[in-house]
């Protein structure tokens, strides 16, 4: 049995069906799963006409939900080694040279999110930039 059994026909312009298939090839799609995914489109958003509507799939979904978990993890890393500097320099148990190394490590964790931070950013600020729904 056929995944896709019922069949659709539509007539459009010549512009429309290539818009239609420029939509599609750059979205990695065929034409078929393309009107697909537009029909999934919630009403009110179709009647407003020329809302802007980004659509994230689920690889891209977990890809930022990684990035974020790492953000949180370096975040959460950079957090405790300064907390500890603070604890040990209250009790006086630490040395400048100590605390060097402790902030350098700080610095690391810091960098690290911060280079993911811009990478997302960066990507997050090309997706919403474009008035077209994006897959």
């Amino acid at each position: 049995m056929e995944k896709h059994a019922k069949q659709l026909h539509v007539r459009m312009s010549q512009d429309e069906l290539e818009r239609a298939r420029h939509l599609a090839n750059s979205l990695g799609m065929t034409l078929s799963d393309c009107v697909r995914v537009l029909l999934q489109l919630p009403a009110p958003t179709v009647q407003q006409g020329g809302a802007s509507l980004i659509v994230v799939d689920r690889g891209t979904a977990v890809g930022i939900r990684r990035e974020l978990r790492r953000w949180g993890h370096h975040y959460n890393q950079a957090v405790h080694a300064l907390n500890a500097i603070a604890y040990y320099l209250r009790l006086n148990e630490m040395d400048s040279d100590d605390v060097l190394e402790e902030l350098g490590k700080a610095g690391l964790k810091l960098e690290t999110m911060n280079s993911g931070v811009e990478s997302l950013r960066s990507e997050i600020t090309e997706i919403s930039a474009h008035p077209r729904a994006f897959m």
